[in-house]
């Protein structure tokens, strides 16, 4: 009998911003791996929103494995790299020192190329970079992740050009799965 139960954190991305519950990346991850697949993610959260609720949300929940997926947020309103890590950091450590396996979510793109962030800056650029950050961070750190922008493009969002449509629903499975089916035993 497999005791995978995976846990999902995060923002609007994670929580599935207009998709209806059925076509959320969360949902269709659950049922393609036949696991029980949790979705926390809150519309407009922040990674230290996240991280004050993680003993509530994440670790009282008992999961095997957590994604945390966060960040776009903090960028809006411009933060800085170095904060949004360290509490991705904290909640990755916190869920490794009582046996859950972290995963780091790597925040999808941003398609709204005109728009700027709470401090004036170009908002798609500051994810862009995030993600390069977050990306080498996992590395050093030998913490796995998933990169949910591989093969992401405009055509995978709503009309904002920050939230996913059902179609980049489905890609974010696809880049997930490849990386739990290493990390689950089936």
């Amino acid at each position: 009998m497999n005791n995978t139960k995976i846990l999902c954190i995060g923002d609007s991305i994670t929580f599935g911003y207009e998709t209806e519950e059925a076509q959320n990346w969360t949902t269709l991850l659950g049922d393609d791996l036949g696991v029980e697949v949790i979705n926390r993610g809150l519309n407009g959260d922040t990674t230290a929103g996240m991280l004050a609720r993680f003993q509530r949300h994440v670790i009282d929940q008992k999961p095997s494995h957590v994604i945390v997926t966060g960040g776009t947020n903090d960028l809006w309103f411009g933060l800085k790299d170095e904060l949004i890590i360290s509490n991705i950091f904290t909640m990755a450590r916190q869920a490794k020192f009582i046996d859950i396996v972290p995963v780091i979510g790597i925040p999808t793109p941003c398609f709204n190329l005109n728009e700027l962030n709470f401090v004036q800056e170009d908002y798609a650029e500051c994810i862009r970079s995030f993600q390069n950050t977050l990306i080498s961070f996992c590395n050093e750190k030998e913490i796995a992740f998933i990169d949910f922008s591989v093969n992401m493009d405009r055509n995978h969002f709503l009309e904002d050009g920050l939230h996913i449509n059902k179609v980049g629903q489905k890609l974010m499975v696809k880049n997930a799965k490849s990386v739990l089916m290493k990390l689950i035993s089936f």
